[in-house]
């Protein structure tokens, strides 16, 4: 349609041309319009070509816009299931953020606990090392007096045995006495009997010289 008109305004020119100029003029108005026309011709089928090309490029385009959309919405169902699971990762690690602040606080506590412990322990090891080495050094003092405990118990057991050995030597000496004494006594009980019977006797005597002083007294 456009390239009819073109023609059709050209052919206008050219017959308006013809009856006002001159045959020469005539021929290069006609030579013009050849050129024109294949111009024309070329312009117009360039202009297909280009129009062809943009039809083209339109379809391409729209099938890429259909395949855009089409992608845009699958990305943005993507993005929706991203944003929920970063929804859920971001609640997650709020909650794990809220554990481990707690167990960083049990920790914290339990480092200090522990600590306060270790520092009493230290204590208690520093005093458990000088209450050690004082019962060392007692126990070496005790050894020391048990070393001279035995020394003594020894020596003293030693003396004991002399001692019993004079003892006994004194029990028979003793034993040997006692008998001594005992047969002492025996005599002495026969001395007794026999002194006894010796005064009856002289008693005896001394009555029979008082009777007979009596009787010649007579």
């Amino acid at each position: 349609m456009k390239t009819n008109r073109i023609l059709i305004l050209v052919s206008l020119l050219a017959v308006i041309s013809a009856g006002c100029v001159s045959k020469k003029k005539y021929l290069d108005m006609e030579s013009s319009k050849l050129r024109a026309e294949k111009r024309v011709r070329e312009l117009t089928s360039a202009n297909e070509d280009k129009d062809q090309r943009i039809a083209k490029m339109i379809a391409d385009f729209e099938a890429m816009k259909k395949e855009l959309m089409a992608s845009n919405a699958q990305k943005d169902e993507t993005i929706i299931n991203l944003n929920g699971q970063i929804n859920d990762l971001q609640s997650n690690v709020q909650d794990k953020d809220a554990t481990i602040e707690e167990k960083m606080y049990a920790f914290a506590y339990e480092k200090r606990r522990l600590n306060d412990e270790a520092e009493q322990n230290k204590t208690t090891i520093a005093d458990l090392q000088a209450e050690r080495q004082e019962l060392s050094t007692e126990l070496s003092q005790t050894k020391n007096e048990l070393s001279d405990l035995k020394f003594k118990y020894n020596r003293d057991q030693s003396t004991l045995e002399s001692l019993n050995q004079k003892l006994e030597q004194k029990d028979g000496i003793y034993e040997a006495q006692m008998q001594q004494i005992s047969q002492l006594k025996v005599e002495i009980q026969k001395l007794k009997v026999e002194a006894k019977e010796k005064d009856e006797t002289i008693e005896r005597l001394k009555n029979n010289v008082n009777l007979l002083k009596s009787e010649i007294g007579k």
